[in-house]
């Protein structure tokens, strides 16, 4: 059963279908940017029109769906709030090249059927968005809005926000009927003046080029062929100079060796003999610059929010490599640019986690299950490890004092045990696929790593809430004296959560921010967590929500992986308000089952 609900109702739904746990009306509230007493009169509305579920209120917890979701599909003709600011741009932009160019705010409020704050509101955002493309929103006294700014970056800003997935605009929204129907025409007229000019270009190019050329037409009333000429004997001219021109290349090898050595502080990762990297990341980089100043825009086939949610970790630290970039090459660097630069770090990871050496491994498998259960150990290790390992002896618990008279390797056994020189790995008798993660990677890198959950990482002593701190500082240091008093960590790992600050901030967006370092010791893996009482400004934006990691990433099997799990449940304003509202130690672990 389809059911037609507003905008808002939607979004209530939508967050209360996402929720493990109940959201409370104060979350909802500022997720969606109405008040609380809004926010019960939608829920009443929506329980109107649902049959066979509705929105229940649990005291002291606050709203969940109830009952059967599949009636839930909802079809929805009112805009959304990104619709919403889409439709505004589109019909600023098609207004700004004509004689009367301006609307009234109550007209737009009328047009997409909310109200006149709502698209106050909404406009906050799509002046954002036209200030940094140096467009700005003016107002005509009693006549309206209008925006104004060059032709020529109102036609990049087109181009721009046709290519970015996040809205559903596309280049058709803004080009007229008698050029949609001559694309054809005007391509191949391009293509003869690229052809008698000897300017061979990437099809990314081509595409600009286009773009900007039928843009240009459907805006102004000038003749095709000394446009199509003037522009692209223009862009010949442009593009010359910034190929033949290197004065970057300095800066950029310059950028990639900081970067690397940044990364070795804030993680303990080593990349900085990694030629792969340098030329890869060298000609993304390099190629980023050109493209920025011949005013090339692109969208590219994996989002940023994609790469965020999978590669959670190396997108992290590819905040780290903006952040480096930026400051040397003094160019802006967006958040799609930055999920591309993590997939490369992320190649650098798994070839920096990956041992060269062809060794074969010796090993004792130490078991008490009974012969049956040992001969199915060795057999699954011997297939899954050819040519890897190899197996010296299978033993029983007792004989493990015979291991120190044999050469091997390491031992893998079912039982726990002390062993003094020689790396142990515990399994239980049935091999599970993270037993065999931990075995491959001591294969790859000598080192027995530990497979954690967040539920065994977080502590009830370590669960800080209503803090009462007005600066980033102050609650590093609180979090931090925390565990070097209950001997977690050392003073020097201390200095590195502030260390990596400086490098880049740990907010992660949803007034989040995530500390984590890299220098000193870690005594015992932890997560500590903070609710601030009131939000602090800590770089960029708000933070209400301290996630303080204390892992030793070099022995934890699993840390890209609790990185991303942490993402995920924090990754809504509705989701991490619920958390620092709940304030509840045992709700806050079993988010983590």
């Amino acid at each position: 059963m389809s059911i037609n609900i507003n905008s808002r109702e939607t979004k209530i739904i939508n967050i209360l279908k996402n929720a493990v746990e109940p959201i409370s009306g104060v979350a909802l509230s500022e997720e969606i940017g109405c008040s609380t007493k809004t926010i019960q009169s939608d829920i009443k509305n929506i329980n109107k029109v649902l049959v066979k579920s509705e929105i229940v209120s649990i005291r002291g917890k606050g709203y969940k769906l109830k009952g059967d979701f599949e009636e839930l599909d909802i079809k929805n003709d009112i805009y959304d709030d990104i619709n919403r600011e889409s439709y505004i741009l589109k019909k600023m932009i098609n207004l700004s090249n004509c004689n009367d160019n301006y609307i009234r705010i109550e007209d737009l409020a009328d047009l997409m059927y909310v109200s006149l704050s709502t698209v106050k509101n909404d406009l906050k955002e799509v002046k954002k968005k036209l200030n940094d493309n140096n467009i700005k929103v003016e107002t005509k006294h009693k006549q309206g809005i209008y925006i104004s700014g060059s032709e020529d970056n109102i036609i990049k800003f087109i181009i721009n926000i046709c290519n970015d997935k996040s809205n559903n605009l596309n280049l058709n929204d803004f080009l007229i009927t008698e050029v949609i129907n001559n694309i054809f025409k005007i391509k191949h007229n391009i293509l003869e003046v690229l052809e008698k000019e000897s300017l061979l270009i990437t099809d990314l190019e081509f595409k600009n080029i286009l773009d900007y050329i039928l843009i240009s037409l459907s805006r102004n009333s000038i003749d095709k062929d000394n446009l199509i000429n003037k522009y692209i004997n223009n862009y010949k001219e442009k593009r010359n100079k910034i190929i033949n021109n290197d004065s970057n290349k300095e800066k950029i090898k310059k950028a990639i060796k900081i970067f690397c050595e940044n990364l070795k502080i804030a993680t303990n990762i080593d990349i900085t003999e990694d030629k792969i990297f340098e030329e890869c990341l060298d000609s993304h980089i390099s190629n980023l610059c050109k493209k920025n100043e011949l005013g090339i825009s692109e969208s590219y086939p994996i989002s940023a929010n994609e790469i965020k949610l999978k590669y959670a970790f190396a997108f992290e630290l590819a905040k780290i490599a903006k952040k480096t970039i930026e400051d040397n090459l003094e160019i802006s660097i967006n958040e799609e640019e930055t999920g591309n630069i993590a997939l490369h770090i992320g190649g650098a990871i798994e070839r920096a986690n990956q041992n060269t050496k062809k060794k074969i491994y010796k090993v004792v498998i130490v078991c008490t299950s009974g012969i049956g259960t040992s001969m199915l150990i060795k057999s699954k290790l011997e297939n899954l490890f050819y040519n890897k390992i190899e197996i010296v002896k299978v033993i029983p618990a007792y004989l493990i004092d015979y291991i120190n008279v044999i050469d091997v390797d390491f031992v893998i056994s079912t039982v726990p045990m002390e062993l003094e020189n020689t790396p142990l790995i515990k399994i239980s008798p049935l091999l599970n696929e993270k037993e065999v993660k931990i075995i491959e990677k001591y294969l790859e890198t000598e080192k027995v790593y530990s497979n954690l959950s967040i539920q065994y990482l977080l502590e009830r002593d370590l669960f800080f809430t209503n803090l009462i701190l007005d600066t980033k500082e102050k609650i590093i240091e609180y979090m931090a004296d925390a565990l070097i008093e209950k001997e977690y960590i050392d003073e020097e790992m201390k200095q590195s959560f502030f260390d990596r600050e400086k490098i880049a901030t740990t907010e992660i967006g949803n007034m989040v921010a995530i500390p984590h370092g890299a220098k000193g010791k870690i005594f015992k893996n932890r997560i500590a967590i903070g609710i601030l009482r009131k939000p602090i400004k800590w770089e960029i934006n708000e933070v209400k929500l301290v996630i303080m990691m204390a892992i030793d990433t070099e022995f934890v099997l699993n840390y890209e992986e609790l990185f991303s799990d942490i993402y995920k449940r924090v990754d809504s304003i509705a989701k991490v308000i619920n958390i620092c509202e709940n304030q509840i130690f045992d709700k806050f672990r079993n988010m983590f089952n």
